[in-house]
């Protein structure tokens, strides 16, 4: 059976990180680990990169909004993707000293309101 296309993304995004000297790897989820993590870890730069991958219209469960906040929460970069080129623009940010400077937060480190995903429904694929 063909790879699934979110399967094939996050490949495709895995490749583009490590052309730009990024460390990368699939998550593959099992009962072994939490669930809801991010479909793609990886460093670059010295920062932890996550990545959330996921068809245009969809949208990430509670459960993966929580474990994306929780990331956050520790300082990792985190992102839904859409496309290839969502998270290599992520790595761009890094990249180009964007990261450092922002004052007010990045928006790959952005706090996450579940309380207003739960009361609005937001948070459903």
């Amino acid at each position: 059976m063909g790879k699934q296309p979110e399967g094939k993304k996050s490949l495709a995004i895995i490749q583009a990180w490590k052309k730009m000297g990024a460390w990368a790897y699939k998550v593959h989820g099992n009962e072994f680990q939490p669930s809801g993590i991010p479909d793609i870890c990886g460093v670059f730069m010295g920062h932890s990169v996550w990545c959330e991958t996921k068809q245009p219209g969809n949208k990430p469960s509670m459960i993966q909004w929580k474990q994306i906040r929780d990331l956050r929460r520790r300082d990792a970069l985190v992102i839904v993707s859409y496309t290839v080129a969502d998270a290599v623009q992520m790595l761009e940010h890094i990249r180009t000293g964007e990261h450092a400077r922002e004052q007010n937060g990045c928006l790959y480190q952005a706090p996450i309101d579940l309380a207003e995903k739960l009361r609005t429904g937001d948070y459903r694929d």
